[in-house]
């Protein structure tokens, strides 16, 4: 039986010709897609870092636990560009504690997805 599910969470990737995108939400701030090892973001407006940096996509490495409804996340990286393009303005390694998926999120959806 499968207790976790590591999952490469890329956000904001470039799509590539071999992968089947799945759209796992559509919103006003976002189009998230997904295939098996990847989630791409696309952003519609860039947002700023924690630092203060402008960045129009991100990629993160997540880990999902498929029993429980929780996540963590091990690294994330911003990216000036859309769509993963551009340069890295920042890396920020998290600490491995685990956070409550709350559903109705994208992160319950990209759990759902990654564990289903």
């Amino acid at each position: 039986m499968r207790k976790l599910a590591f999952t490469i969470v890329v956000m904001s990737l470039s799509c590539s010709a071999a992968s089947e995108w799945v759209v796992v939400d559509d919103n006003e701030e976002y189009i998230a897609y997904a295939d098996r090892a990847t989630i791409l973001v696309d952003l519609k407006t860039p947002r700023s870092s924690p630092n203060g940096n402008p960045h129009s996509s991100s990629r993160a490495d997540s880990e999902f636990d498929c029993e429980n409804p929780r996540m963590r996340t091990i690294a994330f990286s911003l990216f000036s560009g859309g769509m993963g393009n551009g340069d890295l303005v920042e890396t920020i390694t998290r600490s491995a504690s685990w956070l409550t998926v709350t559903p109705g999120t994208l992160l319950a959806m990209l759990r759902e997805f990654a564990c289903g």
